[in-house]
């Protein structure tokens, strides 16, 4: 059966919760678009370049080994992927380079048909061995090769390509959230002949997207021009795209406000009444609830971190409620690792008798005193935590540091530039580090298998509680969708408690400010998904 469905909003934010999921085996044949289509407006102009920015460079091109937008904004517009979500309506999951797909009845064979005459930048044919190449990379990682996606394929037991333009992804079990899995901005498809003569693309942009890879100057630019030979008939409509590489809010502020970047994603909240006061309504400001999750690592592989006392006294005395009016002005909410709007939040009530969650916070730091003097810390101790430089980053390691002194843990700040600080992440080379993150989805298999199992690339802290994937593997094995919730909620409550990460703000708020002569951008849910701007084009100014 050819699988092309539009989810509610729910089934998307469970991402195949049971029943939805279930009920995608053995549905009847649809005919699947061959591409987005836009919203009816004014016909598309071609030309121009689009202008962004970032706040950083990006810490490598691989994007089967980053998680930084930094790398993904500037690098996706030159891959495709194998499919995607609509960028207009992102409940919605359409074909890119696989045309159509097959379930089989039992859930546990994904049969995807490719795209022929698809080349790659360097001219080399688009083939199913790129597609095997690709996953197989992500899913099993070669020695020297950090998969941050890799645990969320843990049902797949083996990929088959029957010739040049089938593709075969042979599951151990169902898993409802595959094609959604499959479908994050980061799994692109490289080409399998550069993948076996250097073994990554850290420093080779070459794929088969709209737009292909000009220049990049560190701390200045990152440069695009049309792929003229891209497989979409009549895409893309501009000539280029440019981000800018901008630290500074201010210097990036006045950069949109004067028109040298006509698209502007901040991670955190823009003064919006002053630019509207200097421009009026020739820009669109939008926002939504996102999908960060504002956290610190701490190494637990050192003293004092490897005593889970102190980690949970450390967690304790972080007040979240006031983390949502200091570092989001109030444009977040309290939650837990789950989104709090979606399926699969823990109730409010459940949530705030987690030790750290309590509202009475001095009854909480009190008790986060005696943990530490029990754990021989009765006078506190030292720490540094690593940051990371810009507007959206640094007020949560400052909070942090004023949230623990009141118990006597004693920081200073190392803020850092995006790569220094994700290299030393990766390489647990730190004691306490920024560790926020963001996802495309909120399903517990993308959420909890990213981050908070024992080999999780993104388990920082090096907590390991082998309950804690015990119960990640039964929940993701289970069908019935009201079991399959508890255990989440089961899974939750042991992670936060464990310390694998401290949530200090949840979910702040994405924004896209842009000129109103840029046409056909649509702000998602969060900065992870569809982000190739194929469709993307600039009316006259």
């Amino acid at each position: 059966m050819t699988m092309v469905r539009r989810w509610t909003r729910r089934e998307f934010l469970a991402a195949g919760i049971g029943a939805a999921g279930a009920a995608a085996f053995g549905c009847a044949p649809q005919q699947a678009p061959a591409q987005p289509a836009p919203p009816a407006q004014e016909q598309p102009r071609y030309g121009g370049v689009l202008t962004g920015h970032l706040e950083g460079d990006p810490p490598s091109f691989d994007l089967h080994q980053e998680s930084s937008y930094a790398a993904l904004h500037p690098i996706a517009p030159c891959y495709n992927l194998l499919v995607q979500f609509d960028p207009f309506d992102h409940t919605k999951i359409i074909p890119d380079l696989a045309e159509r797909w097959e379930i089989s009845p039992d859930g546990k064979t994904y049969t995807f048909y490719l795209r022929r005459g698809v080349k790659f930048h360097h001219g080399k044919p688009f083939k199913a061995e790129d597609v095997k190449a690709s996953f197989e990379r992500i899913i099993w990682p070669p020695q020297g090769v950090v998969s941050l996606r890799r645990d969320v394929f843990g049902a797949v037991d083996g990929i088959e390509t029957p010739d040049d333009y089938t593709v075969k992804f042979i599951l151990k079990r169902p898993s409802p959230s595959l094609l959604a899995n499959i479908a994050q901005g980061w799994n692109v498809i490289f080409p399998k002949d550069i993948l076996d003569a250097k073994g990554n693309m850290k420093r080779d942009v070459v794929g088969t997207g709209p737009f292909k890879f000009k220049e990049y100057i560190r701390g200045v630019s990152f440069e695009l021009v049309k792929n003229p030979e891209y497989h979409v008939p009549g895409r893309p409509y501009l000539d280029g795209i440019k981000f800018y590489i901008i630290p500074d809010e201010n210097t990036a502020i006045s950069a949109f406000i004067t028109g040298q970047v006509l698209l502007f994603r901040p991670f955190y909240n823009p003064p919006v009444d002053d630019i509207k006061r200097q421009v009026g309504d020739k820009v669109v400001i939008e926002h939504v609830i996102g999908t960060l999750t504002q956290t610190v690592d701490v190494n637990a592989r050192r003293k004092p971190w490897d005593d889970p006392r102190v980690r949970l006294a450390a967690f304790m005395a972080i007040d979240r409620d006031e983390a949502v009016k200091v570092i989001t002005q109030g444009y977040s909410k309290v939650g837990g690792i789950m989104h709090p709007d979606g399926p699969w939040a823990l109730p409010e009530e459940e949530l705030r008798k987690i030790p750290g969650f309590s509202r009475n916070k001095e009854q909480e730091r009190q008790e986060a005193r005696r943990l530490l003097a029990e754990a021989g810390y009765p006078n506190g101790f030292e720490v540094r935590i690593t940051g990371r430089k810009g507007a959206g980053w640094e007020p949560i390691v400052v909070f942090v540091k004023d949230q623990w002194e009141k118990i006597g843990i004693r920081a200073t700040l190392d803020i850092q530039e995006l790569g220094v600080m994700y290299d030393r992440l990766n390489r647990r080379d730190f004691e306490v580090g920024l560790g926020s993150y963001g996802v495309s989805l909120d399903d517990p298999d993308a959420v909890f298998g990213q981050s908070y199992l024992c080999n999780s690339p993104r388990n920082y802290s090096g907590v390991c509680d082998p309950e804690i994937d015990a119960l990640f593997e039964r929940q993701s094995q289970t069908t019935d969708p009201a079991e399959r919730k508890r255990l989440v909620w089961e899974l939750e409550k042991r992670v936060l408690r464990a310390g694998v990460k401290m949530i200090v703000a949840r979910h702040p708020v994405e924004w896209a400010l842009y000129w109103r002569n840029v046409k056909n951008f649509k702000l998602q849910s969060n900065r992870y998904l569809t982000e190739k701007h194929e469709q993307t084009w600039l009316a006259e100014a």
